[in-house]
């Protein structure tokens, strides 16, 4: 709810609906999640919508403030909001009310261990993520605030492709705790030599400069492996998928093509 604020007064709600970011695409349940066809409710059982706050909140479940610019998801009819975290919880039917805290201390870390960072969430949505990923995946994140941006921009452009985009991105936050996680970034001098000069499409790019990065002992041997069964071949970002797969599984790499032979124009014979 909104503190000082009557149901249709509240900061953030607009006359005709809720219109935040993603607010459009809904969330798709996950089967695993034990939600499908069953969207979290307020009390009197209108569907939770989620935006972005453009006004200051208090979740009425754990009390805790959602300031402008966090996620939640409420009911403009009811005037009822819930942080993150206690939207997932009341999906997963883990939710308990919560008394709220005299302690300001405690009440602190209960909003910060709630927040979900709207980005975060914009993604989930987009590939119906089910709820508990997403709270890993703002946990993971809270740690990388430095490389945030680059982090989130290199998950979008690794899912856009996936055929399973919660395993993918479970994948992804297991390598973020491991520090092997690579956002989106630019590739080094000698990568983007490779791209350019073998016209690497940009699923190749990528996929190369995240693995060349990941291997900084071997990067230059590994560069070499790749460019060498590159020289002569007919579809070279087929060839990098090849490649990273092979080195990285320790296996034996393909043979180096060899170039044809050539022929002097002086040496041809004329026809006749």
């Amino acid at each position: 709810s909104s503190p000082g604020a009557g149901p249709h007064s509240a900061p953030g709600f607009a006359s005709d609906g809720w219109q935040g970011p993603g607010a459009a695409m809904g969330r798709k349940r996950n089967v695993e999640s034990g939600t499908k066809g069953n969207d979290p409710t307020c009390p009197a059982g209108h569907a939770l919508k989620r935006r972005v706050a453009d006004g200051v909140f208090e979740c009425d479940s754990c009390s805790a403030e959602i300031t402008e610019g966090l996620c939640l998801y409420g009911c403009e009819p009811c005037d009822y909001s819930l942080c993150g975290g206690c939207y997932v919880k009341l999906a997963t039917g883990t939710l308990e009310v919560a008394q709220q805290s005299q302690d300001p201390a405690a009440a602190a870390g209960t909003q910060q261990a709630n927040t979900i960072d709207p980005d975060v969430a914009d993604l989930c949505d987009h590939y119906a993520i089910e709820d508990r990923i997403m709270l890993l995946l703002n946990e993971a994140m809270k740690e990388r605030q430095s490389t945030f941006a680059s982090d989130m921009q290199g998950l979008w452009e690794a899912l856009t492709t996936a055929r399973s985009p919660a395993g993918l991105l479970m994948a992804k936050i297991r390598h973020m705790k491991e520090g092997t996680f690579v956002g989106k970034v630019e590739p080094p001098p000698e990568v983007a030599r490779v791209v350019k000069q073998y016209r690497l499409d940009e699923d190749a790019k990528t996929k190369l400069t995240d693995f060349i990065l990941k291997r900084p002992r071997t990067a230059k041997e590994d560069l070499q492996e790749i460019e060498k069964r590159l020289e002569n071949c007919g579809k070279p970002s087929a060839v990098v998928m090849t490649m990273i797969v092979a080195i990285q599984k320790g296996g034996p790499l393909p043979e180096v093509r060899a170039a044809a032979p050539h022929r002097d124009y002086g040496d041809l014979r004329r026809p006749g």
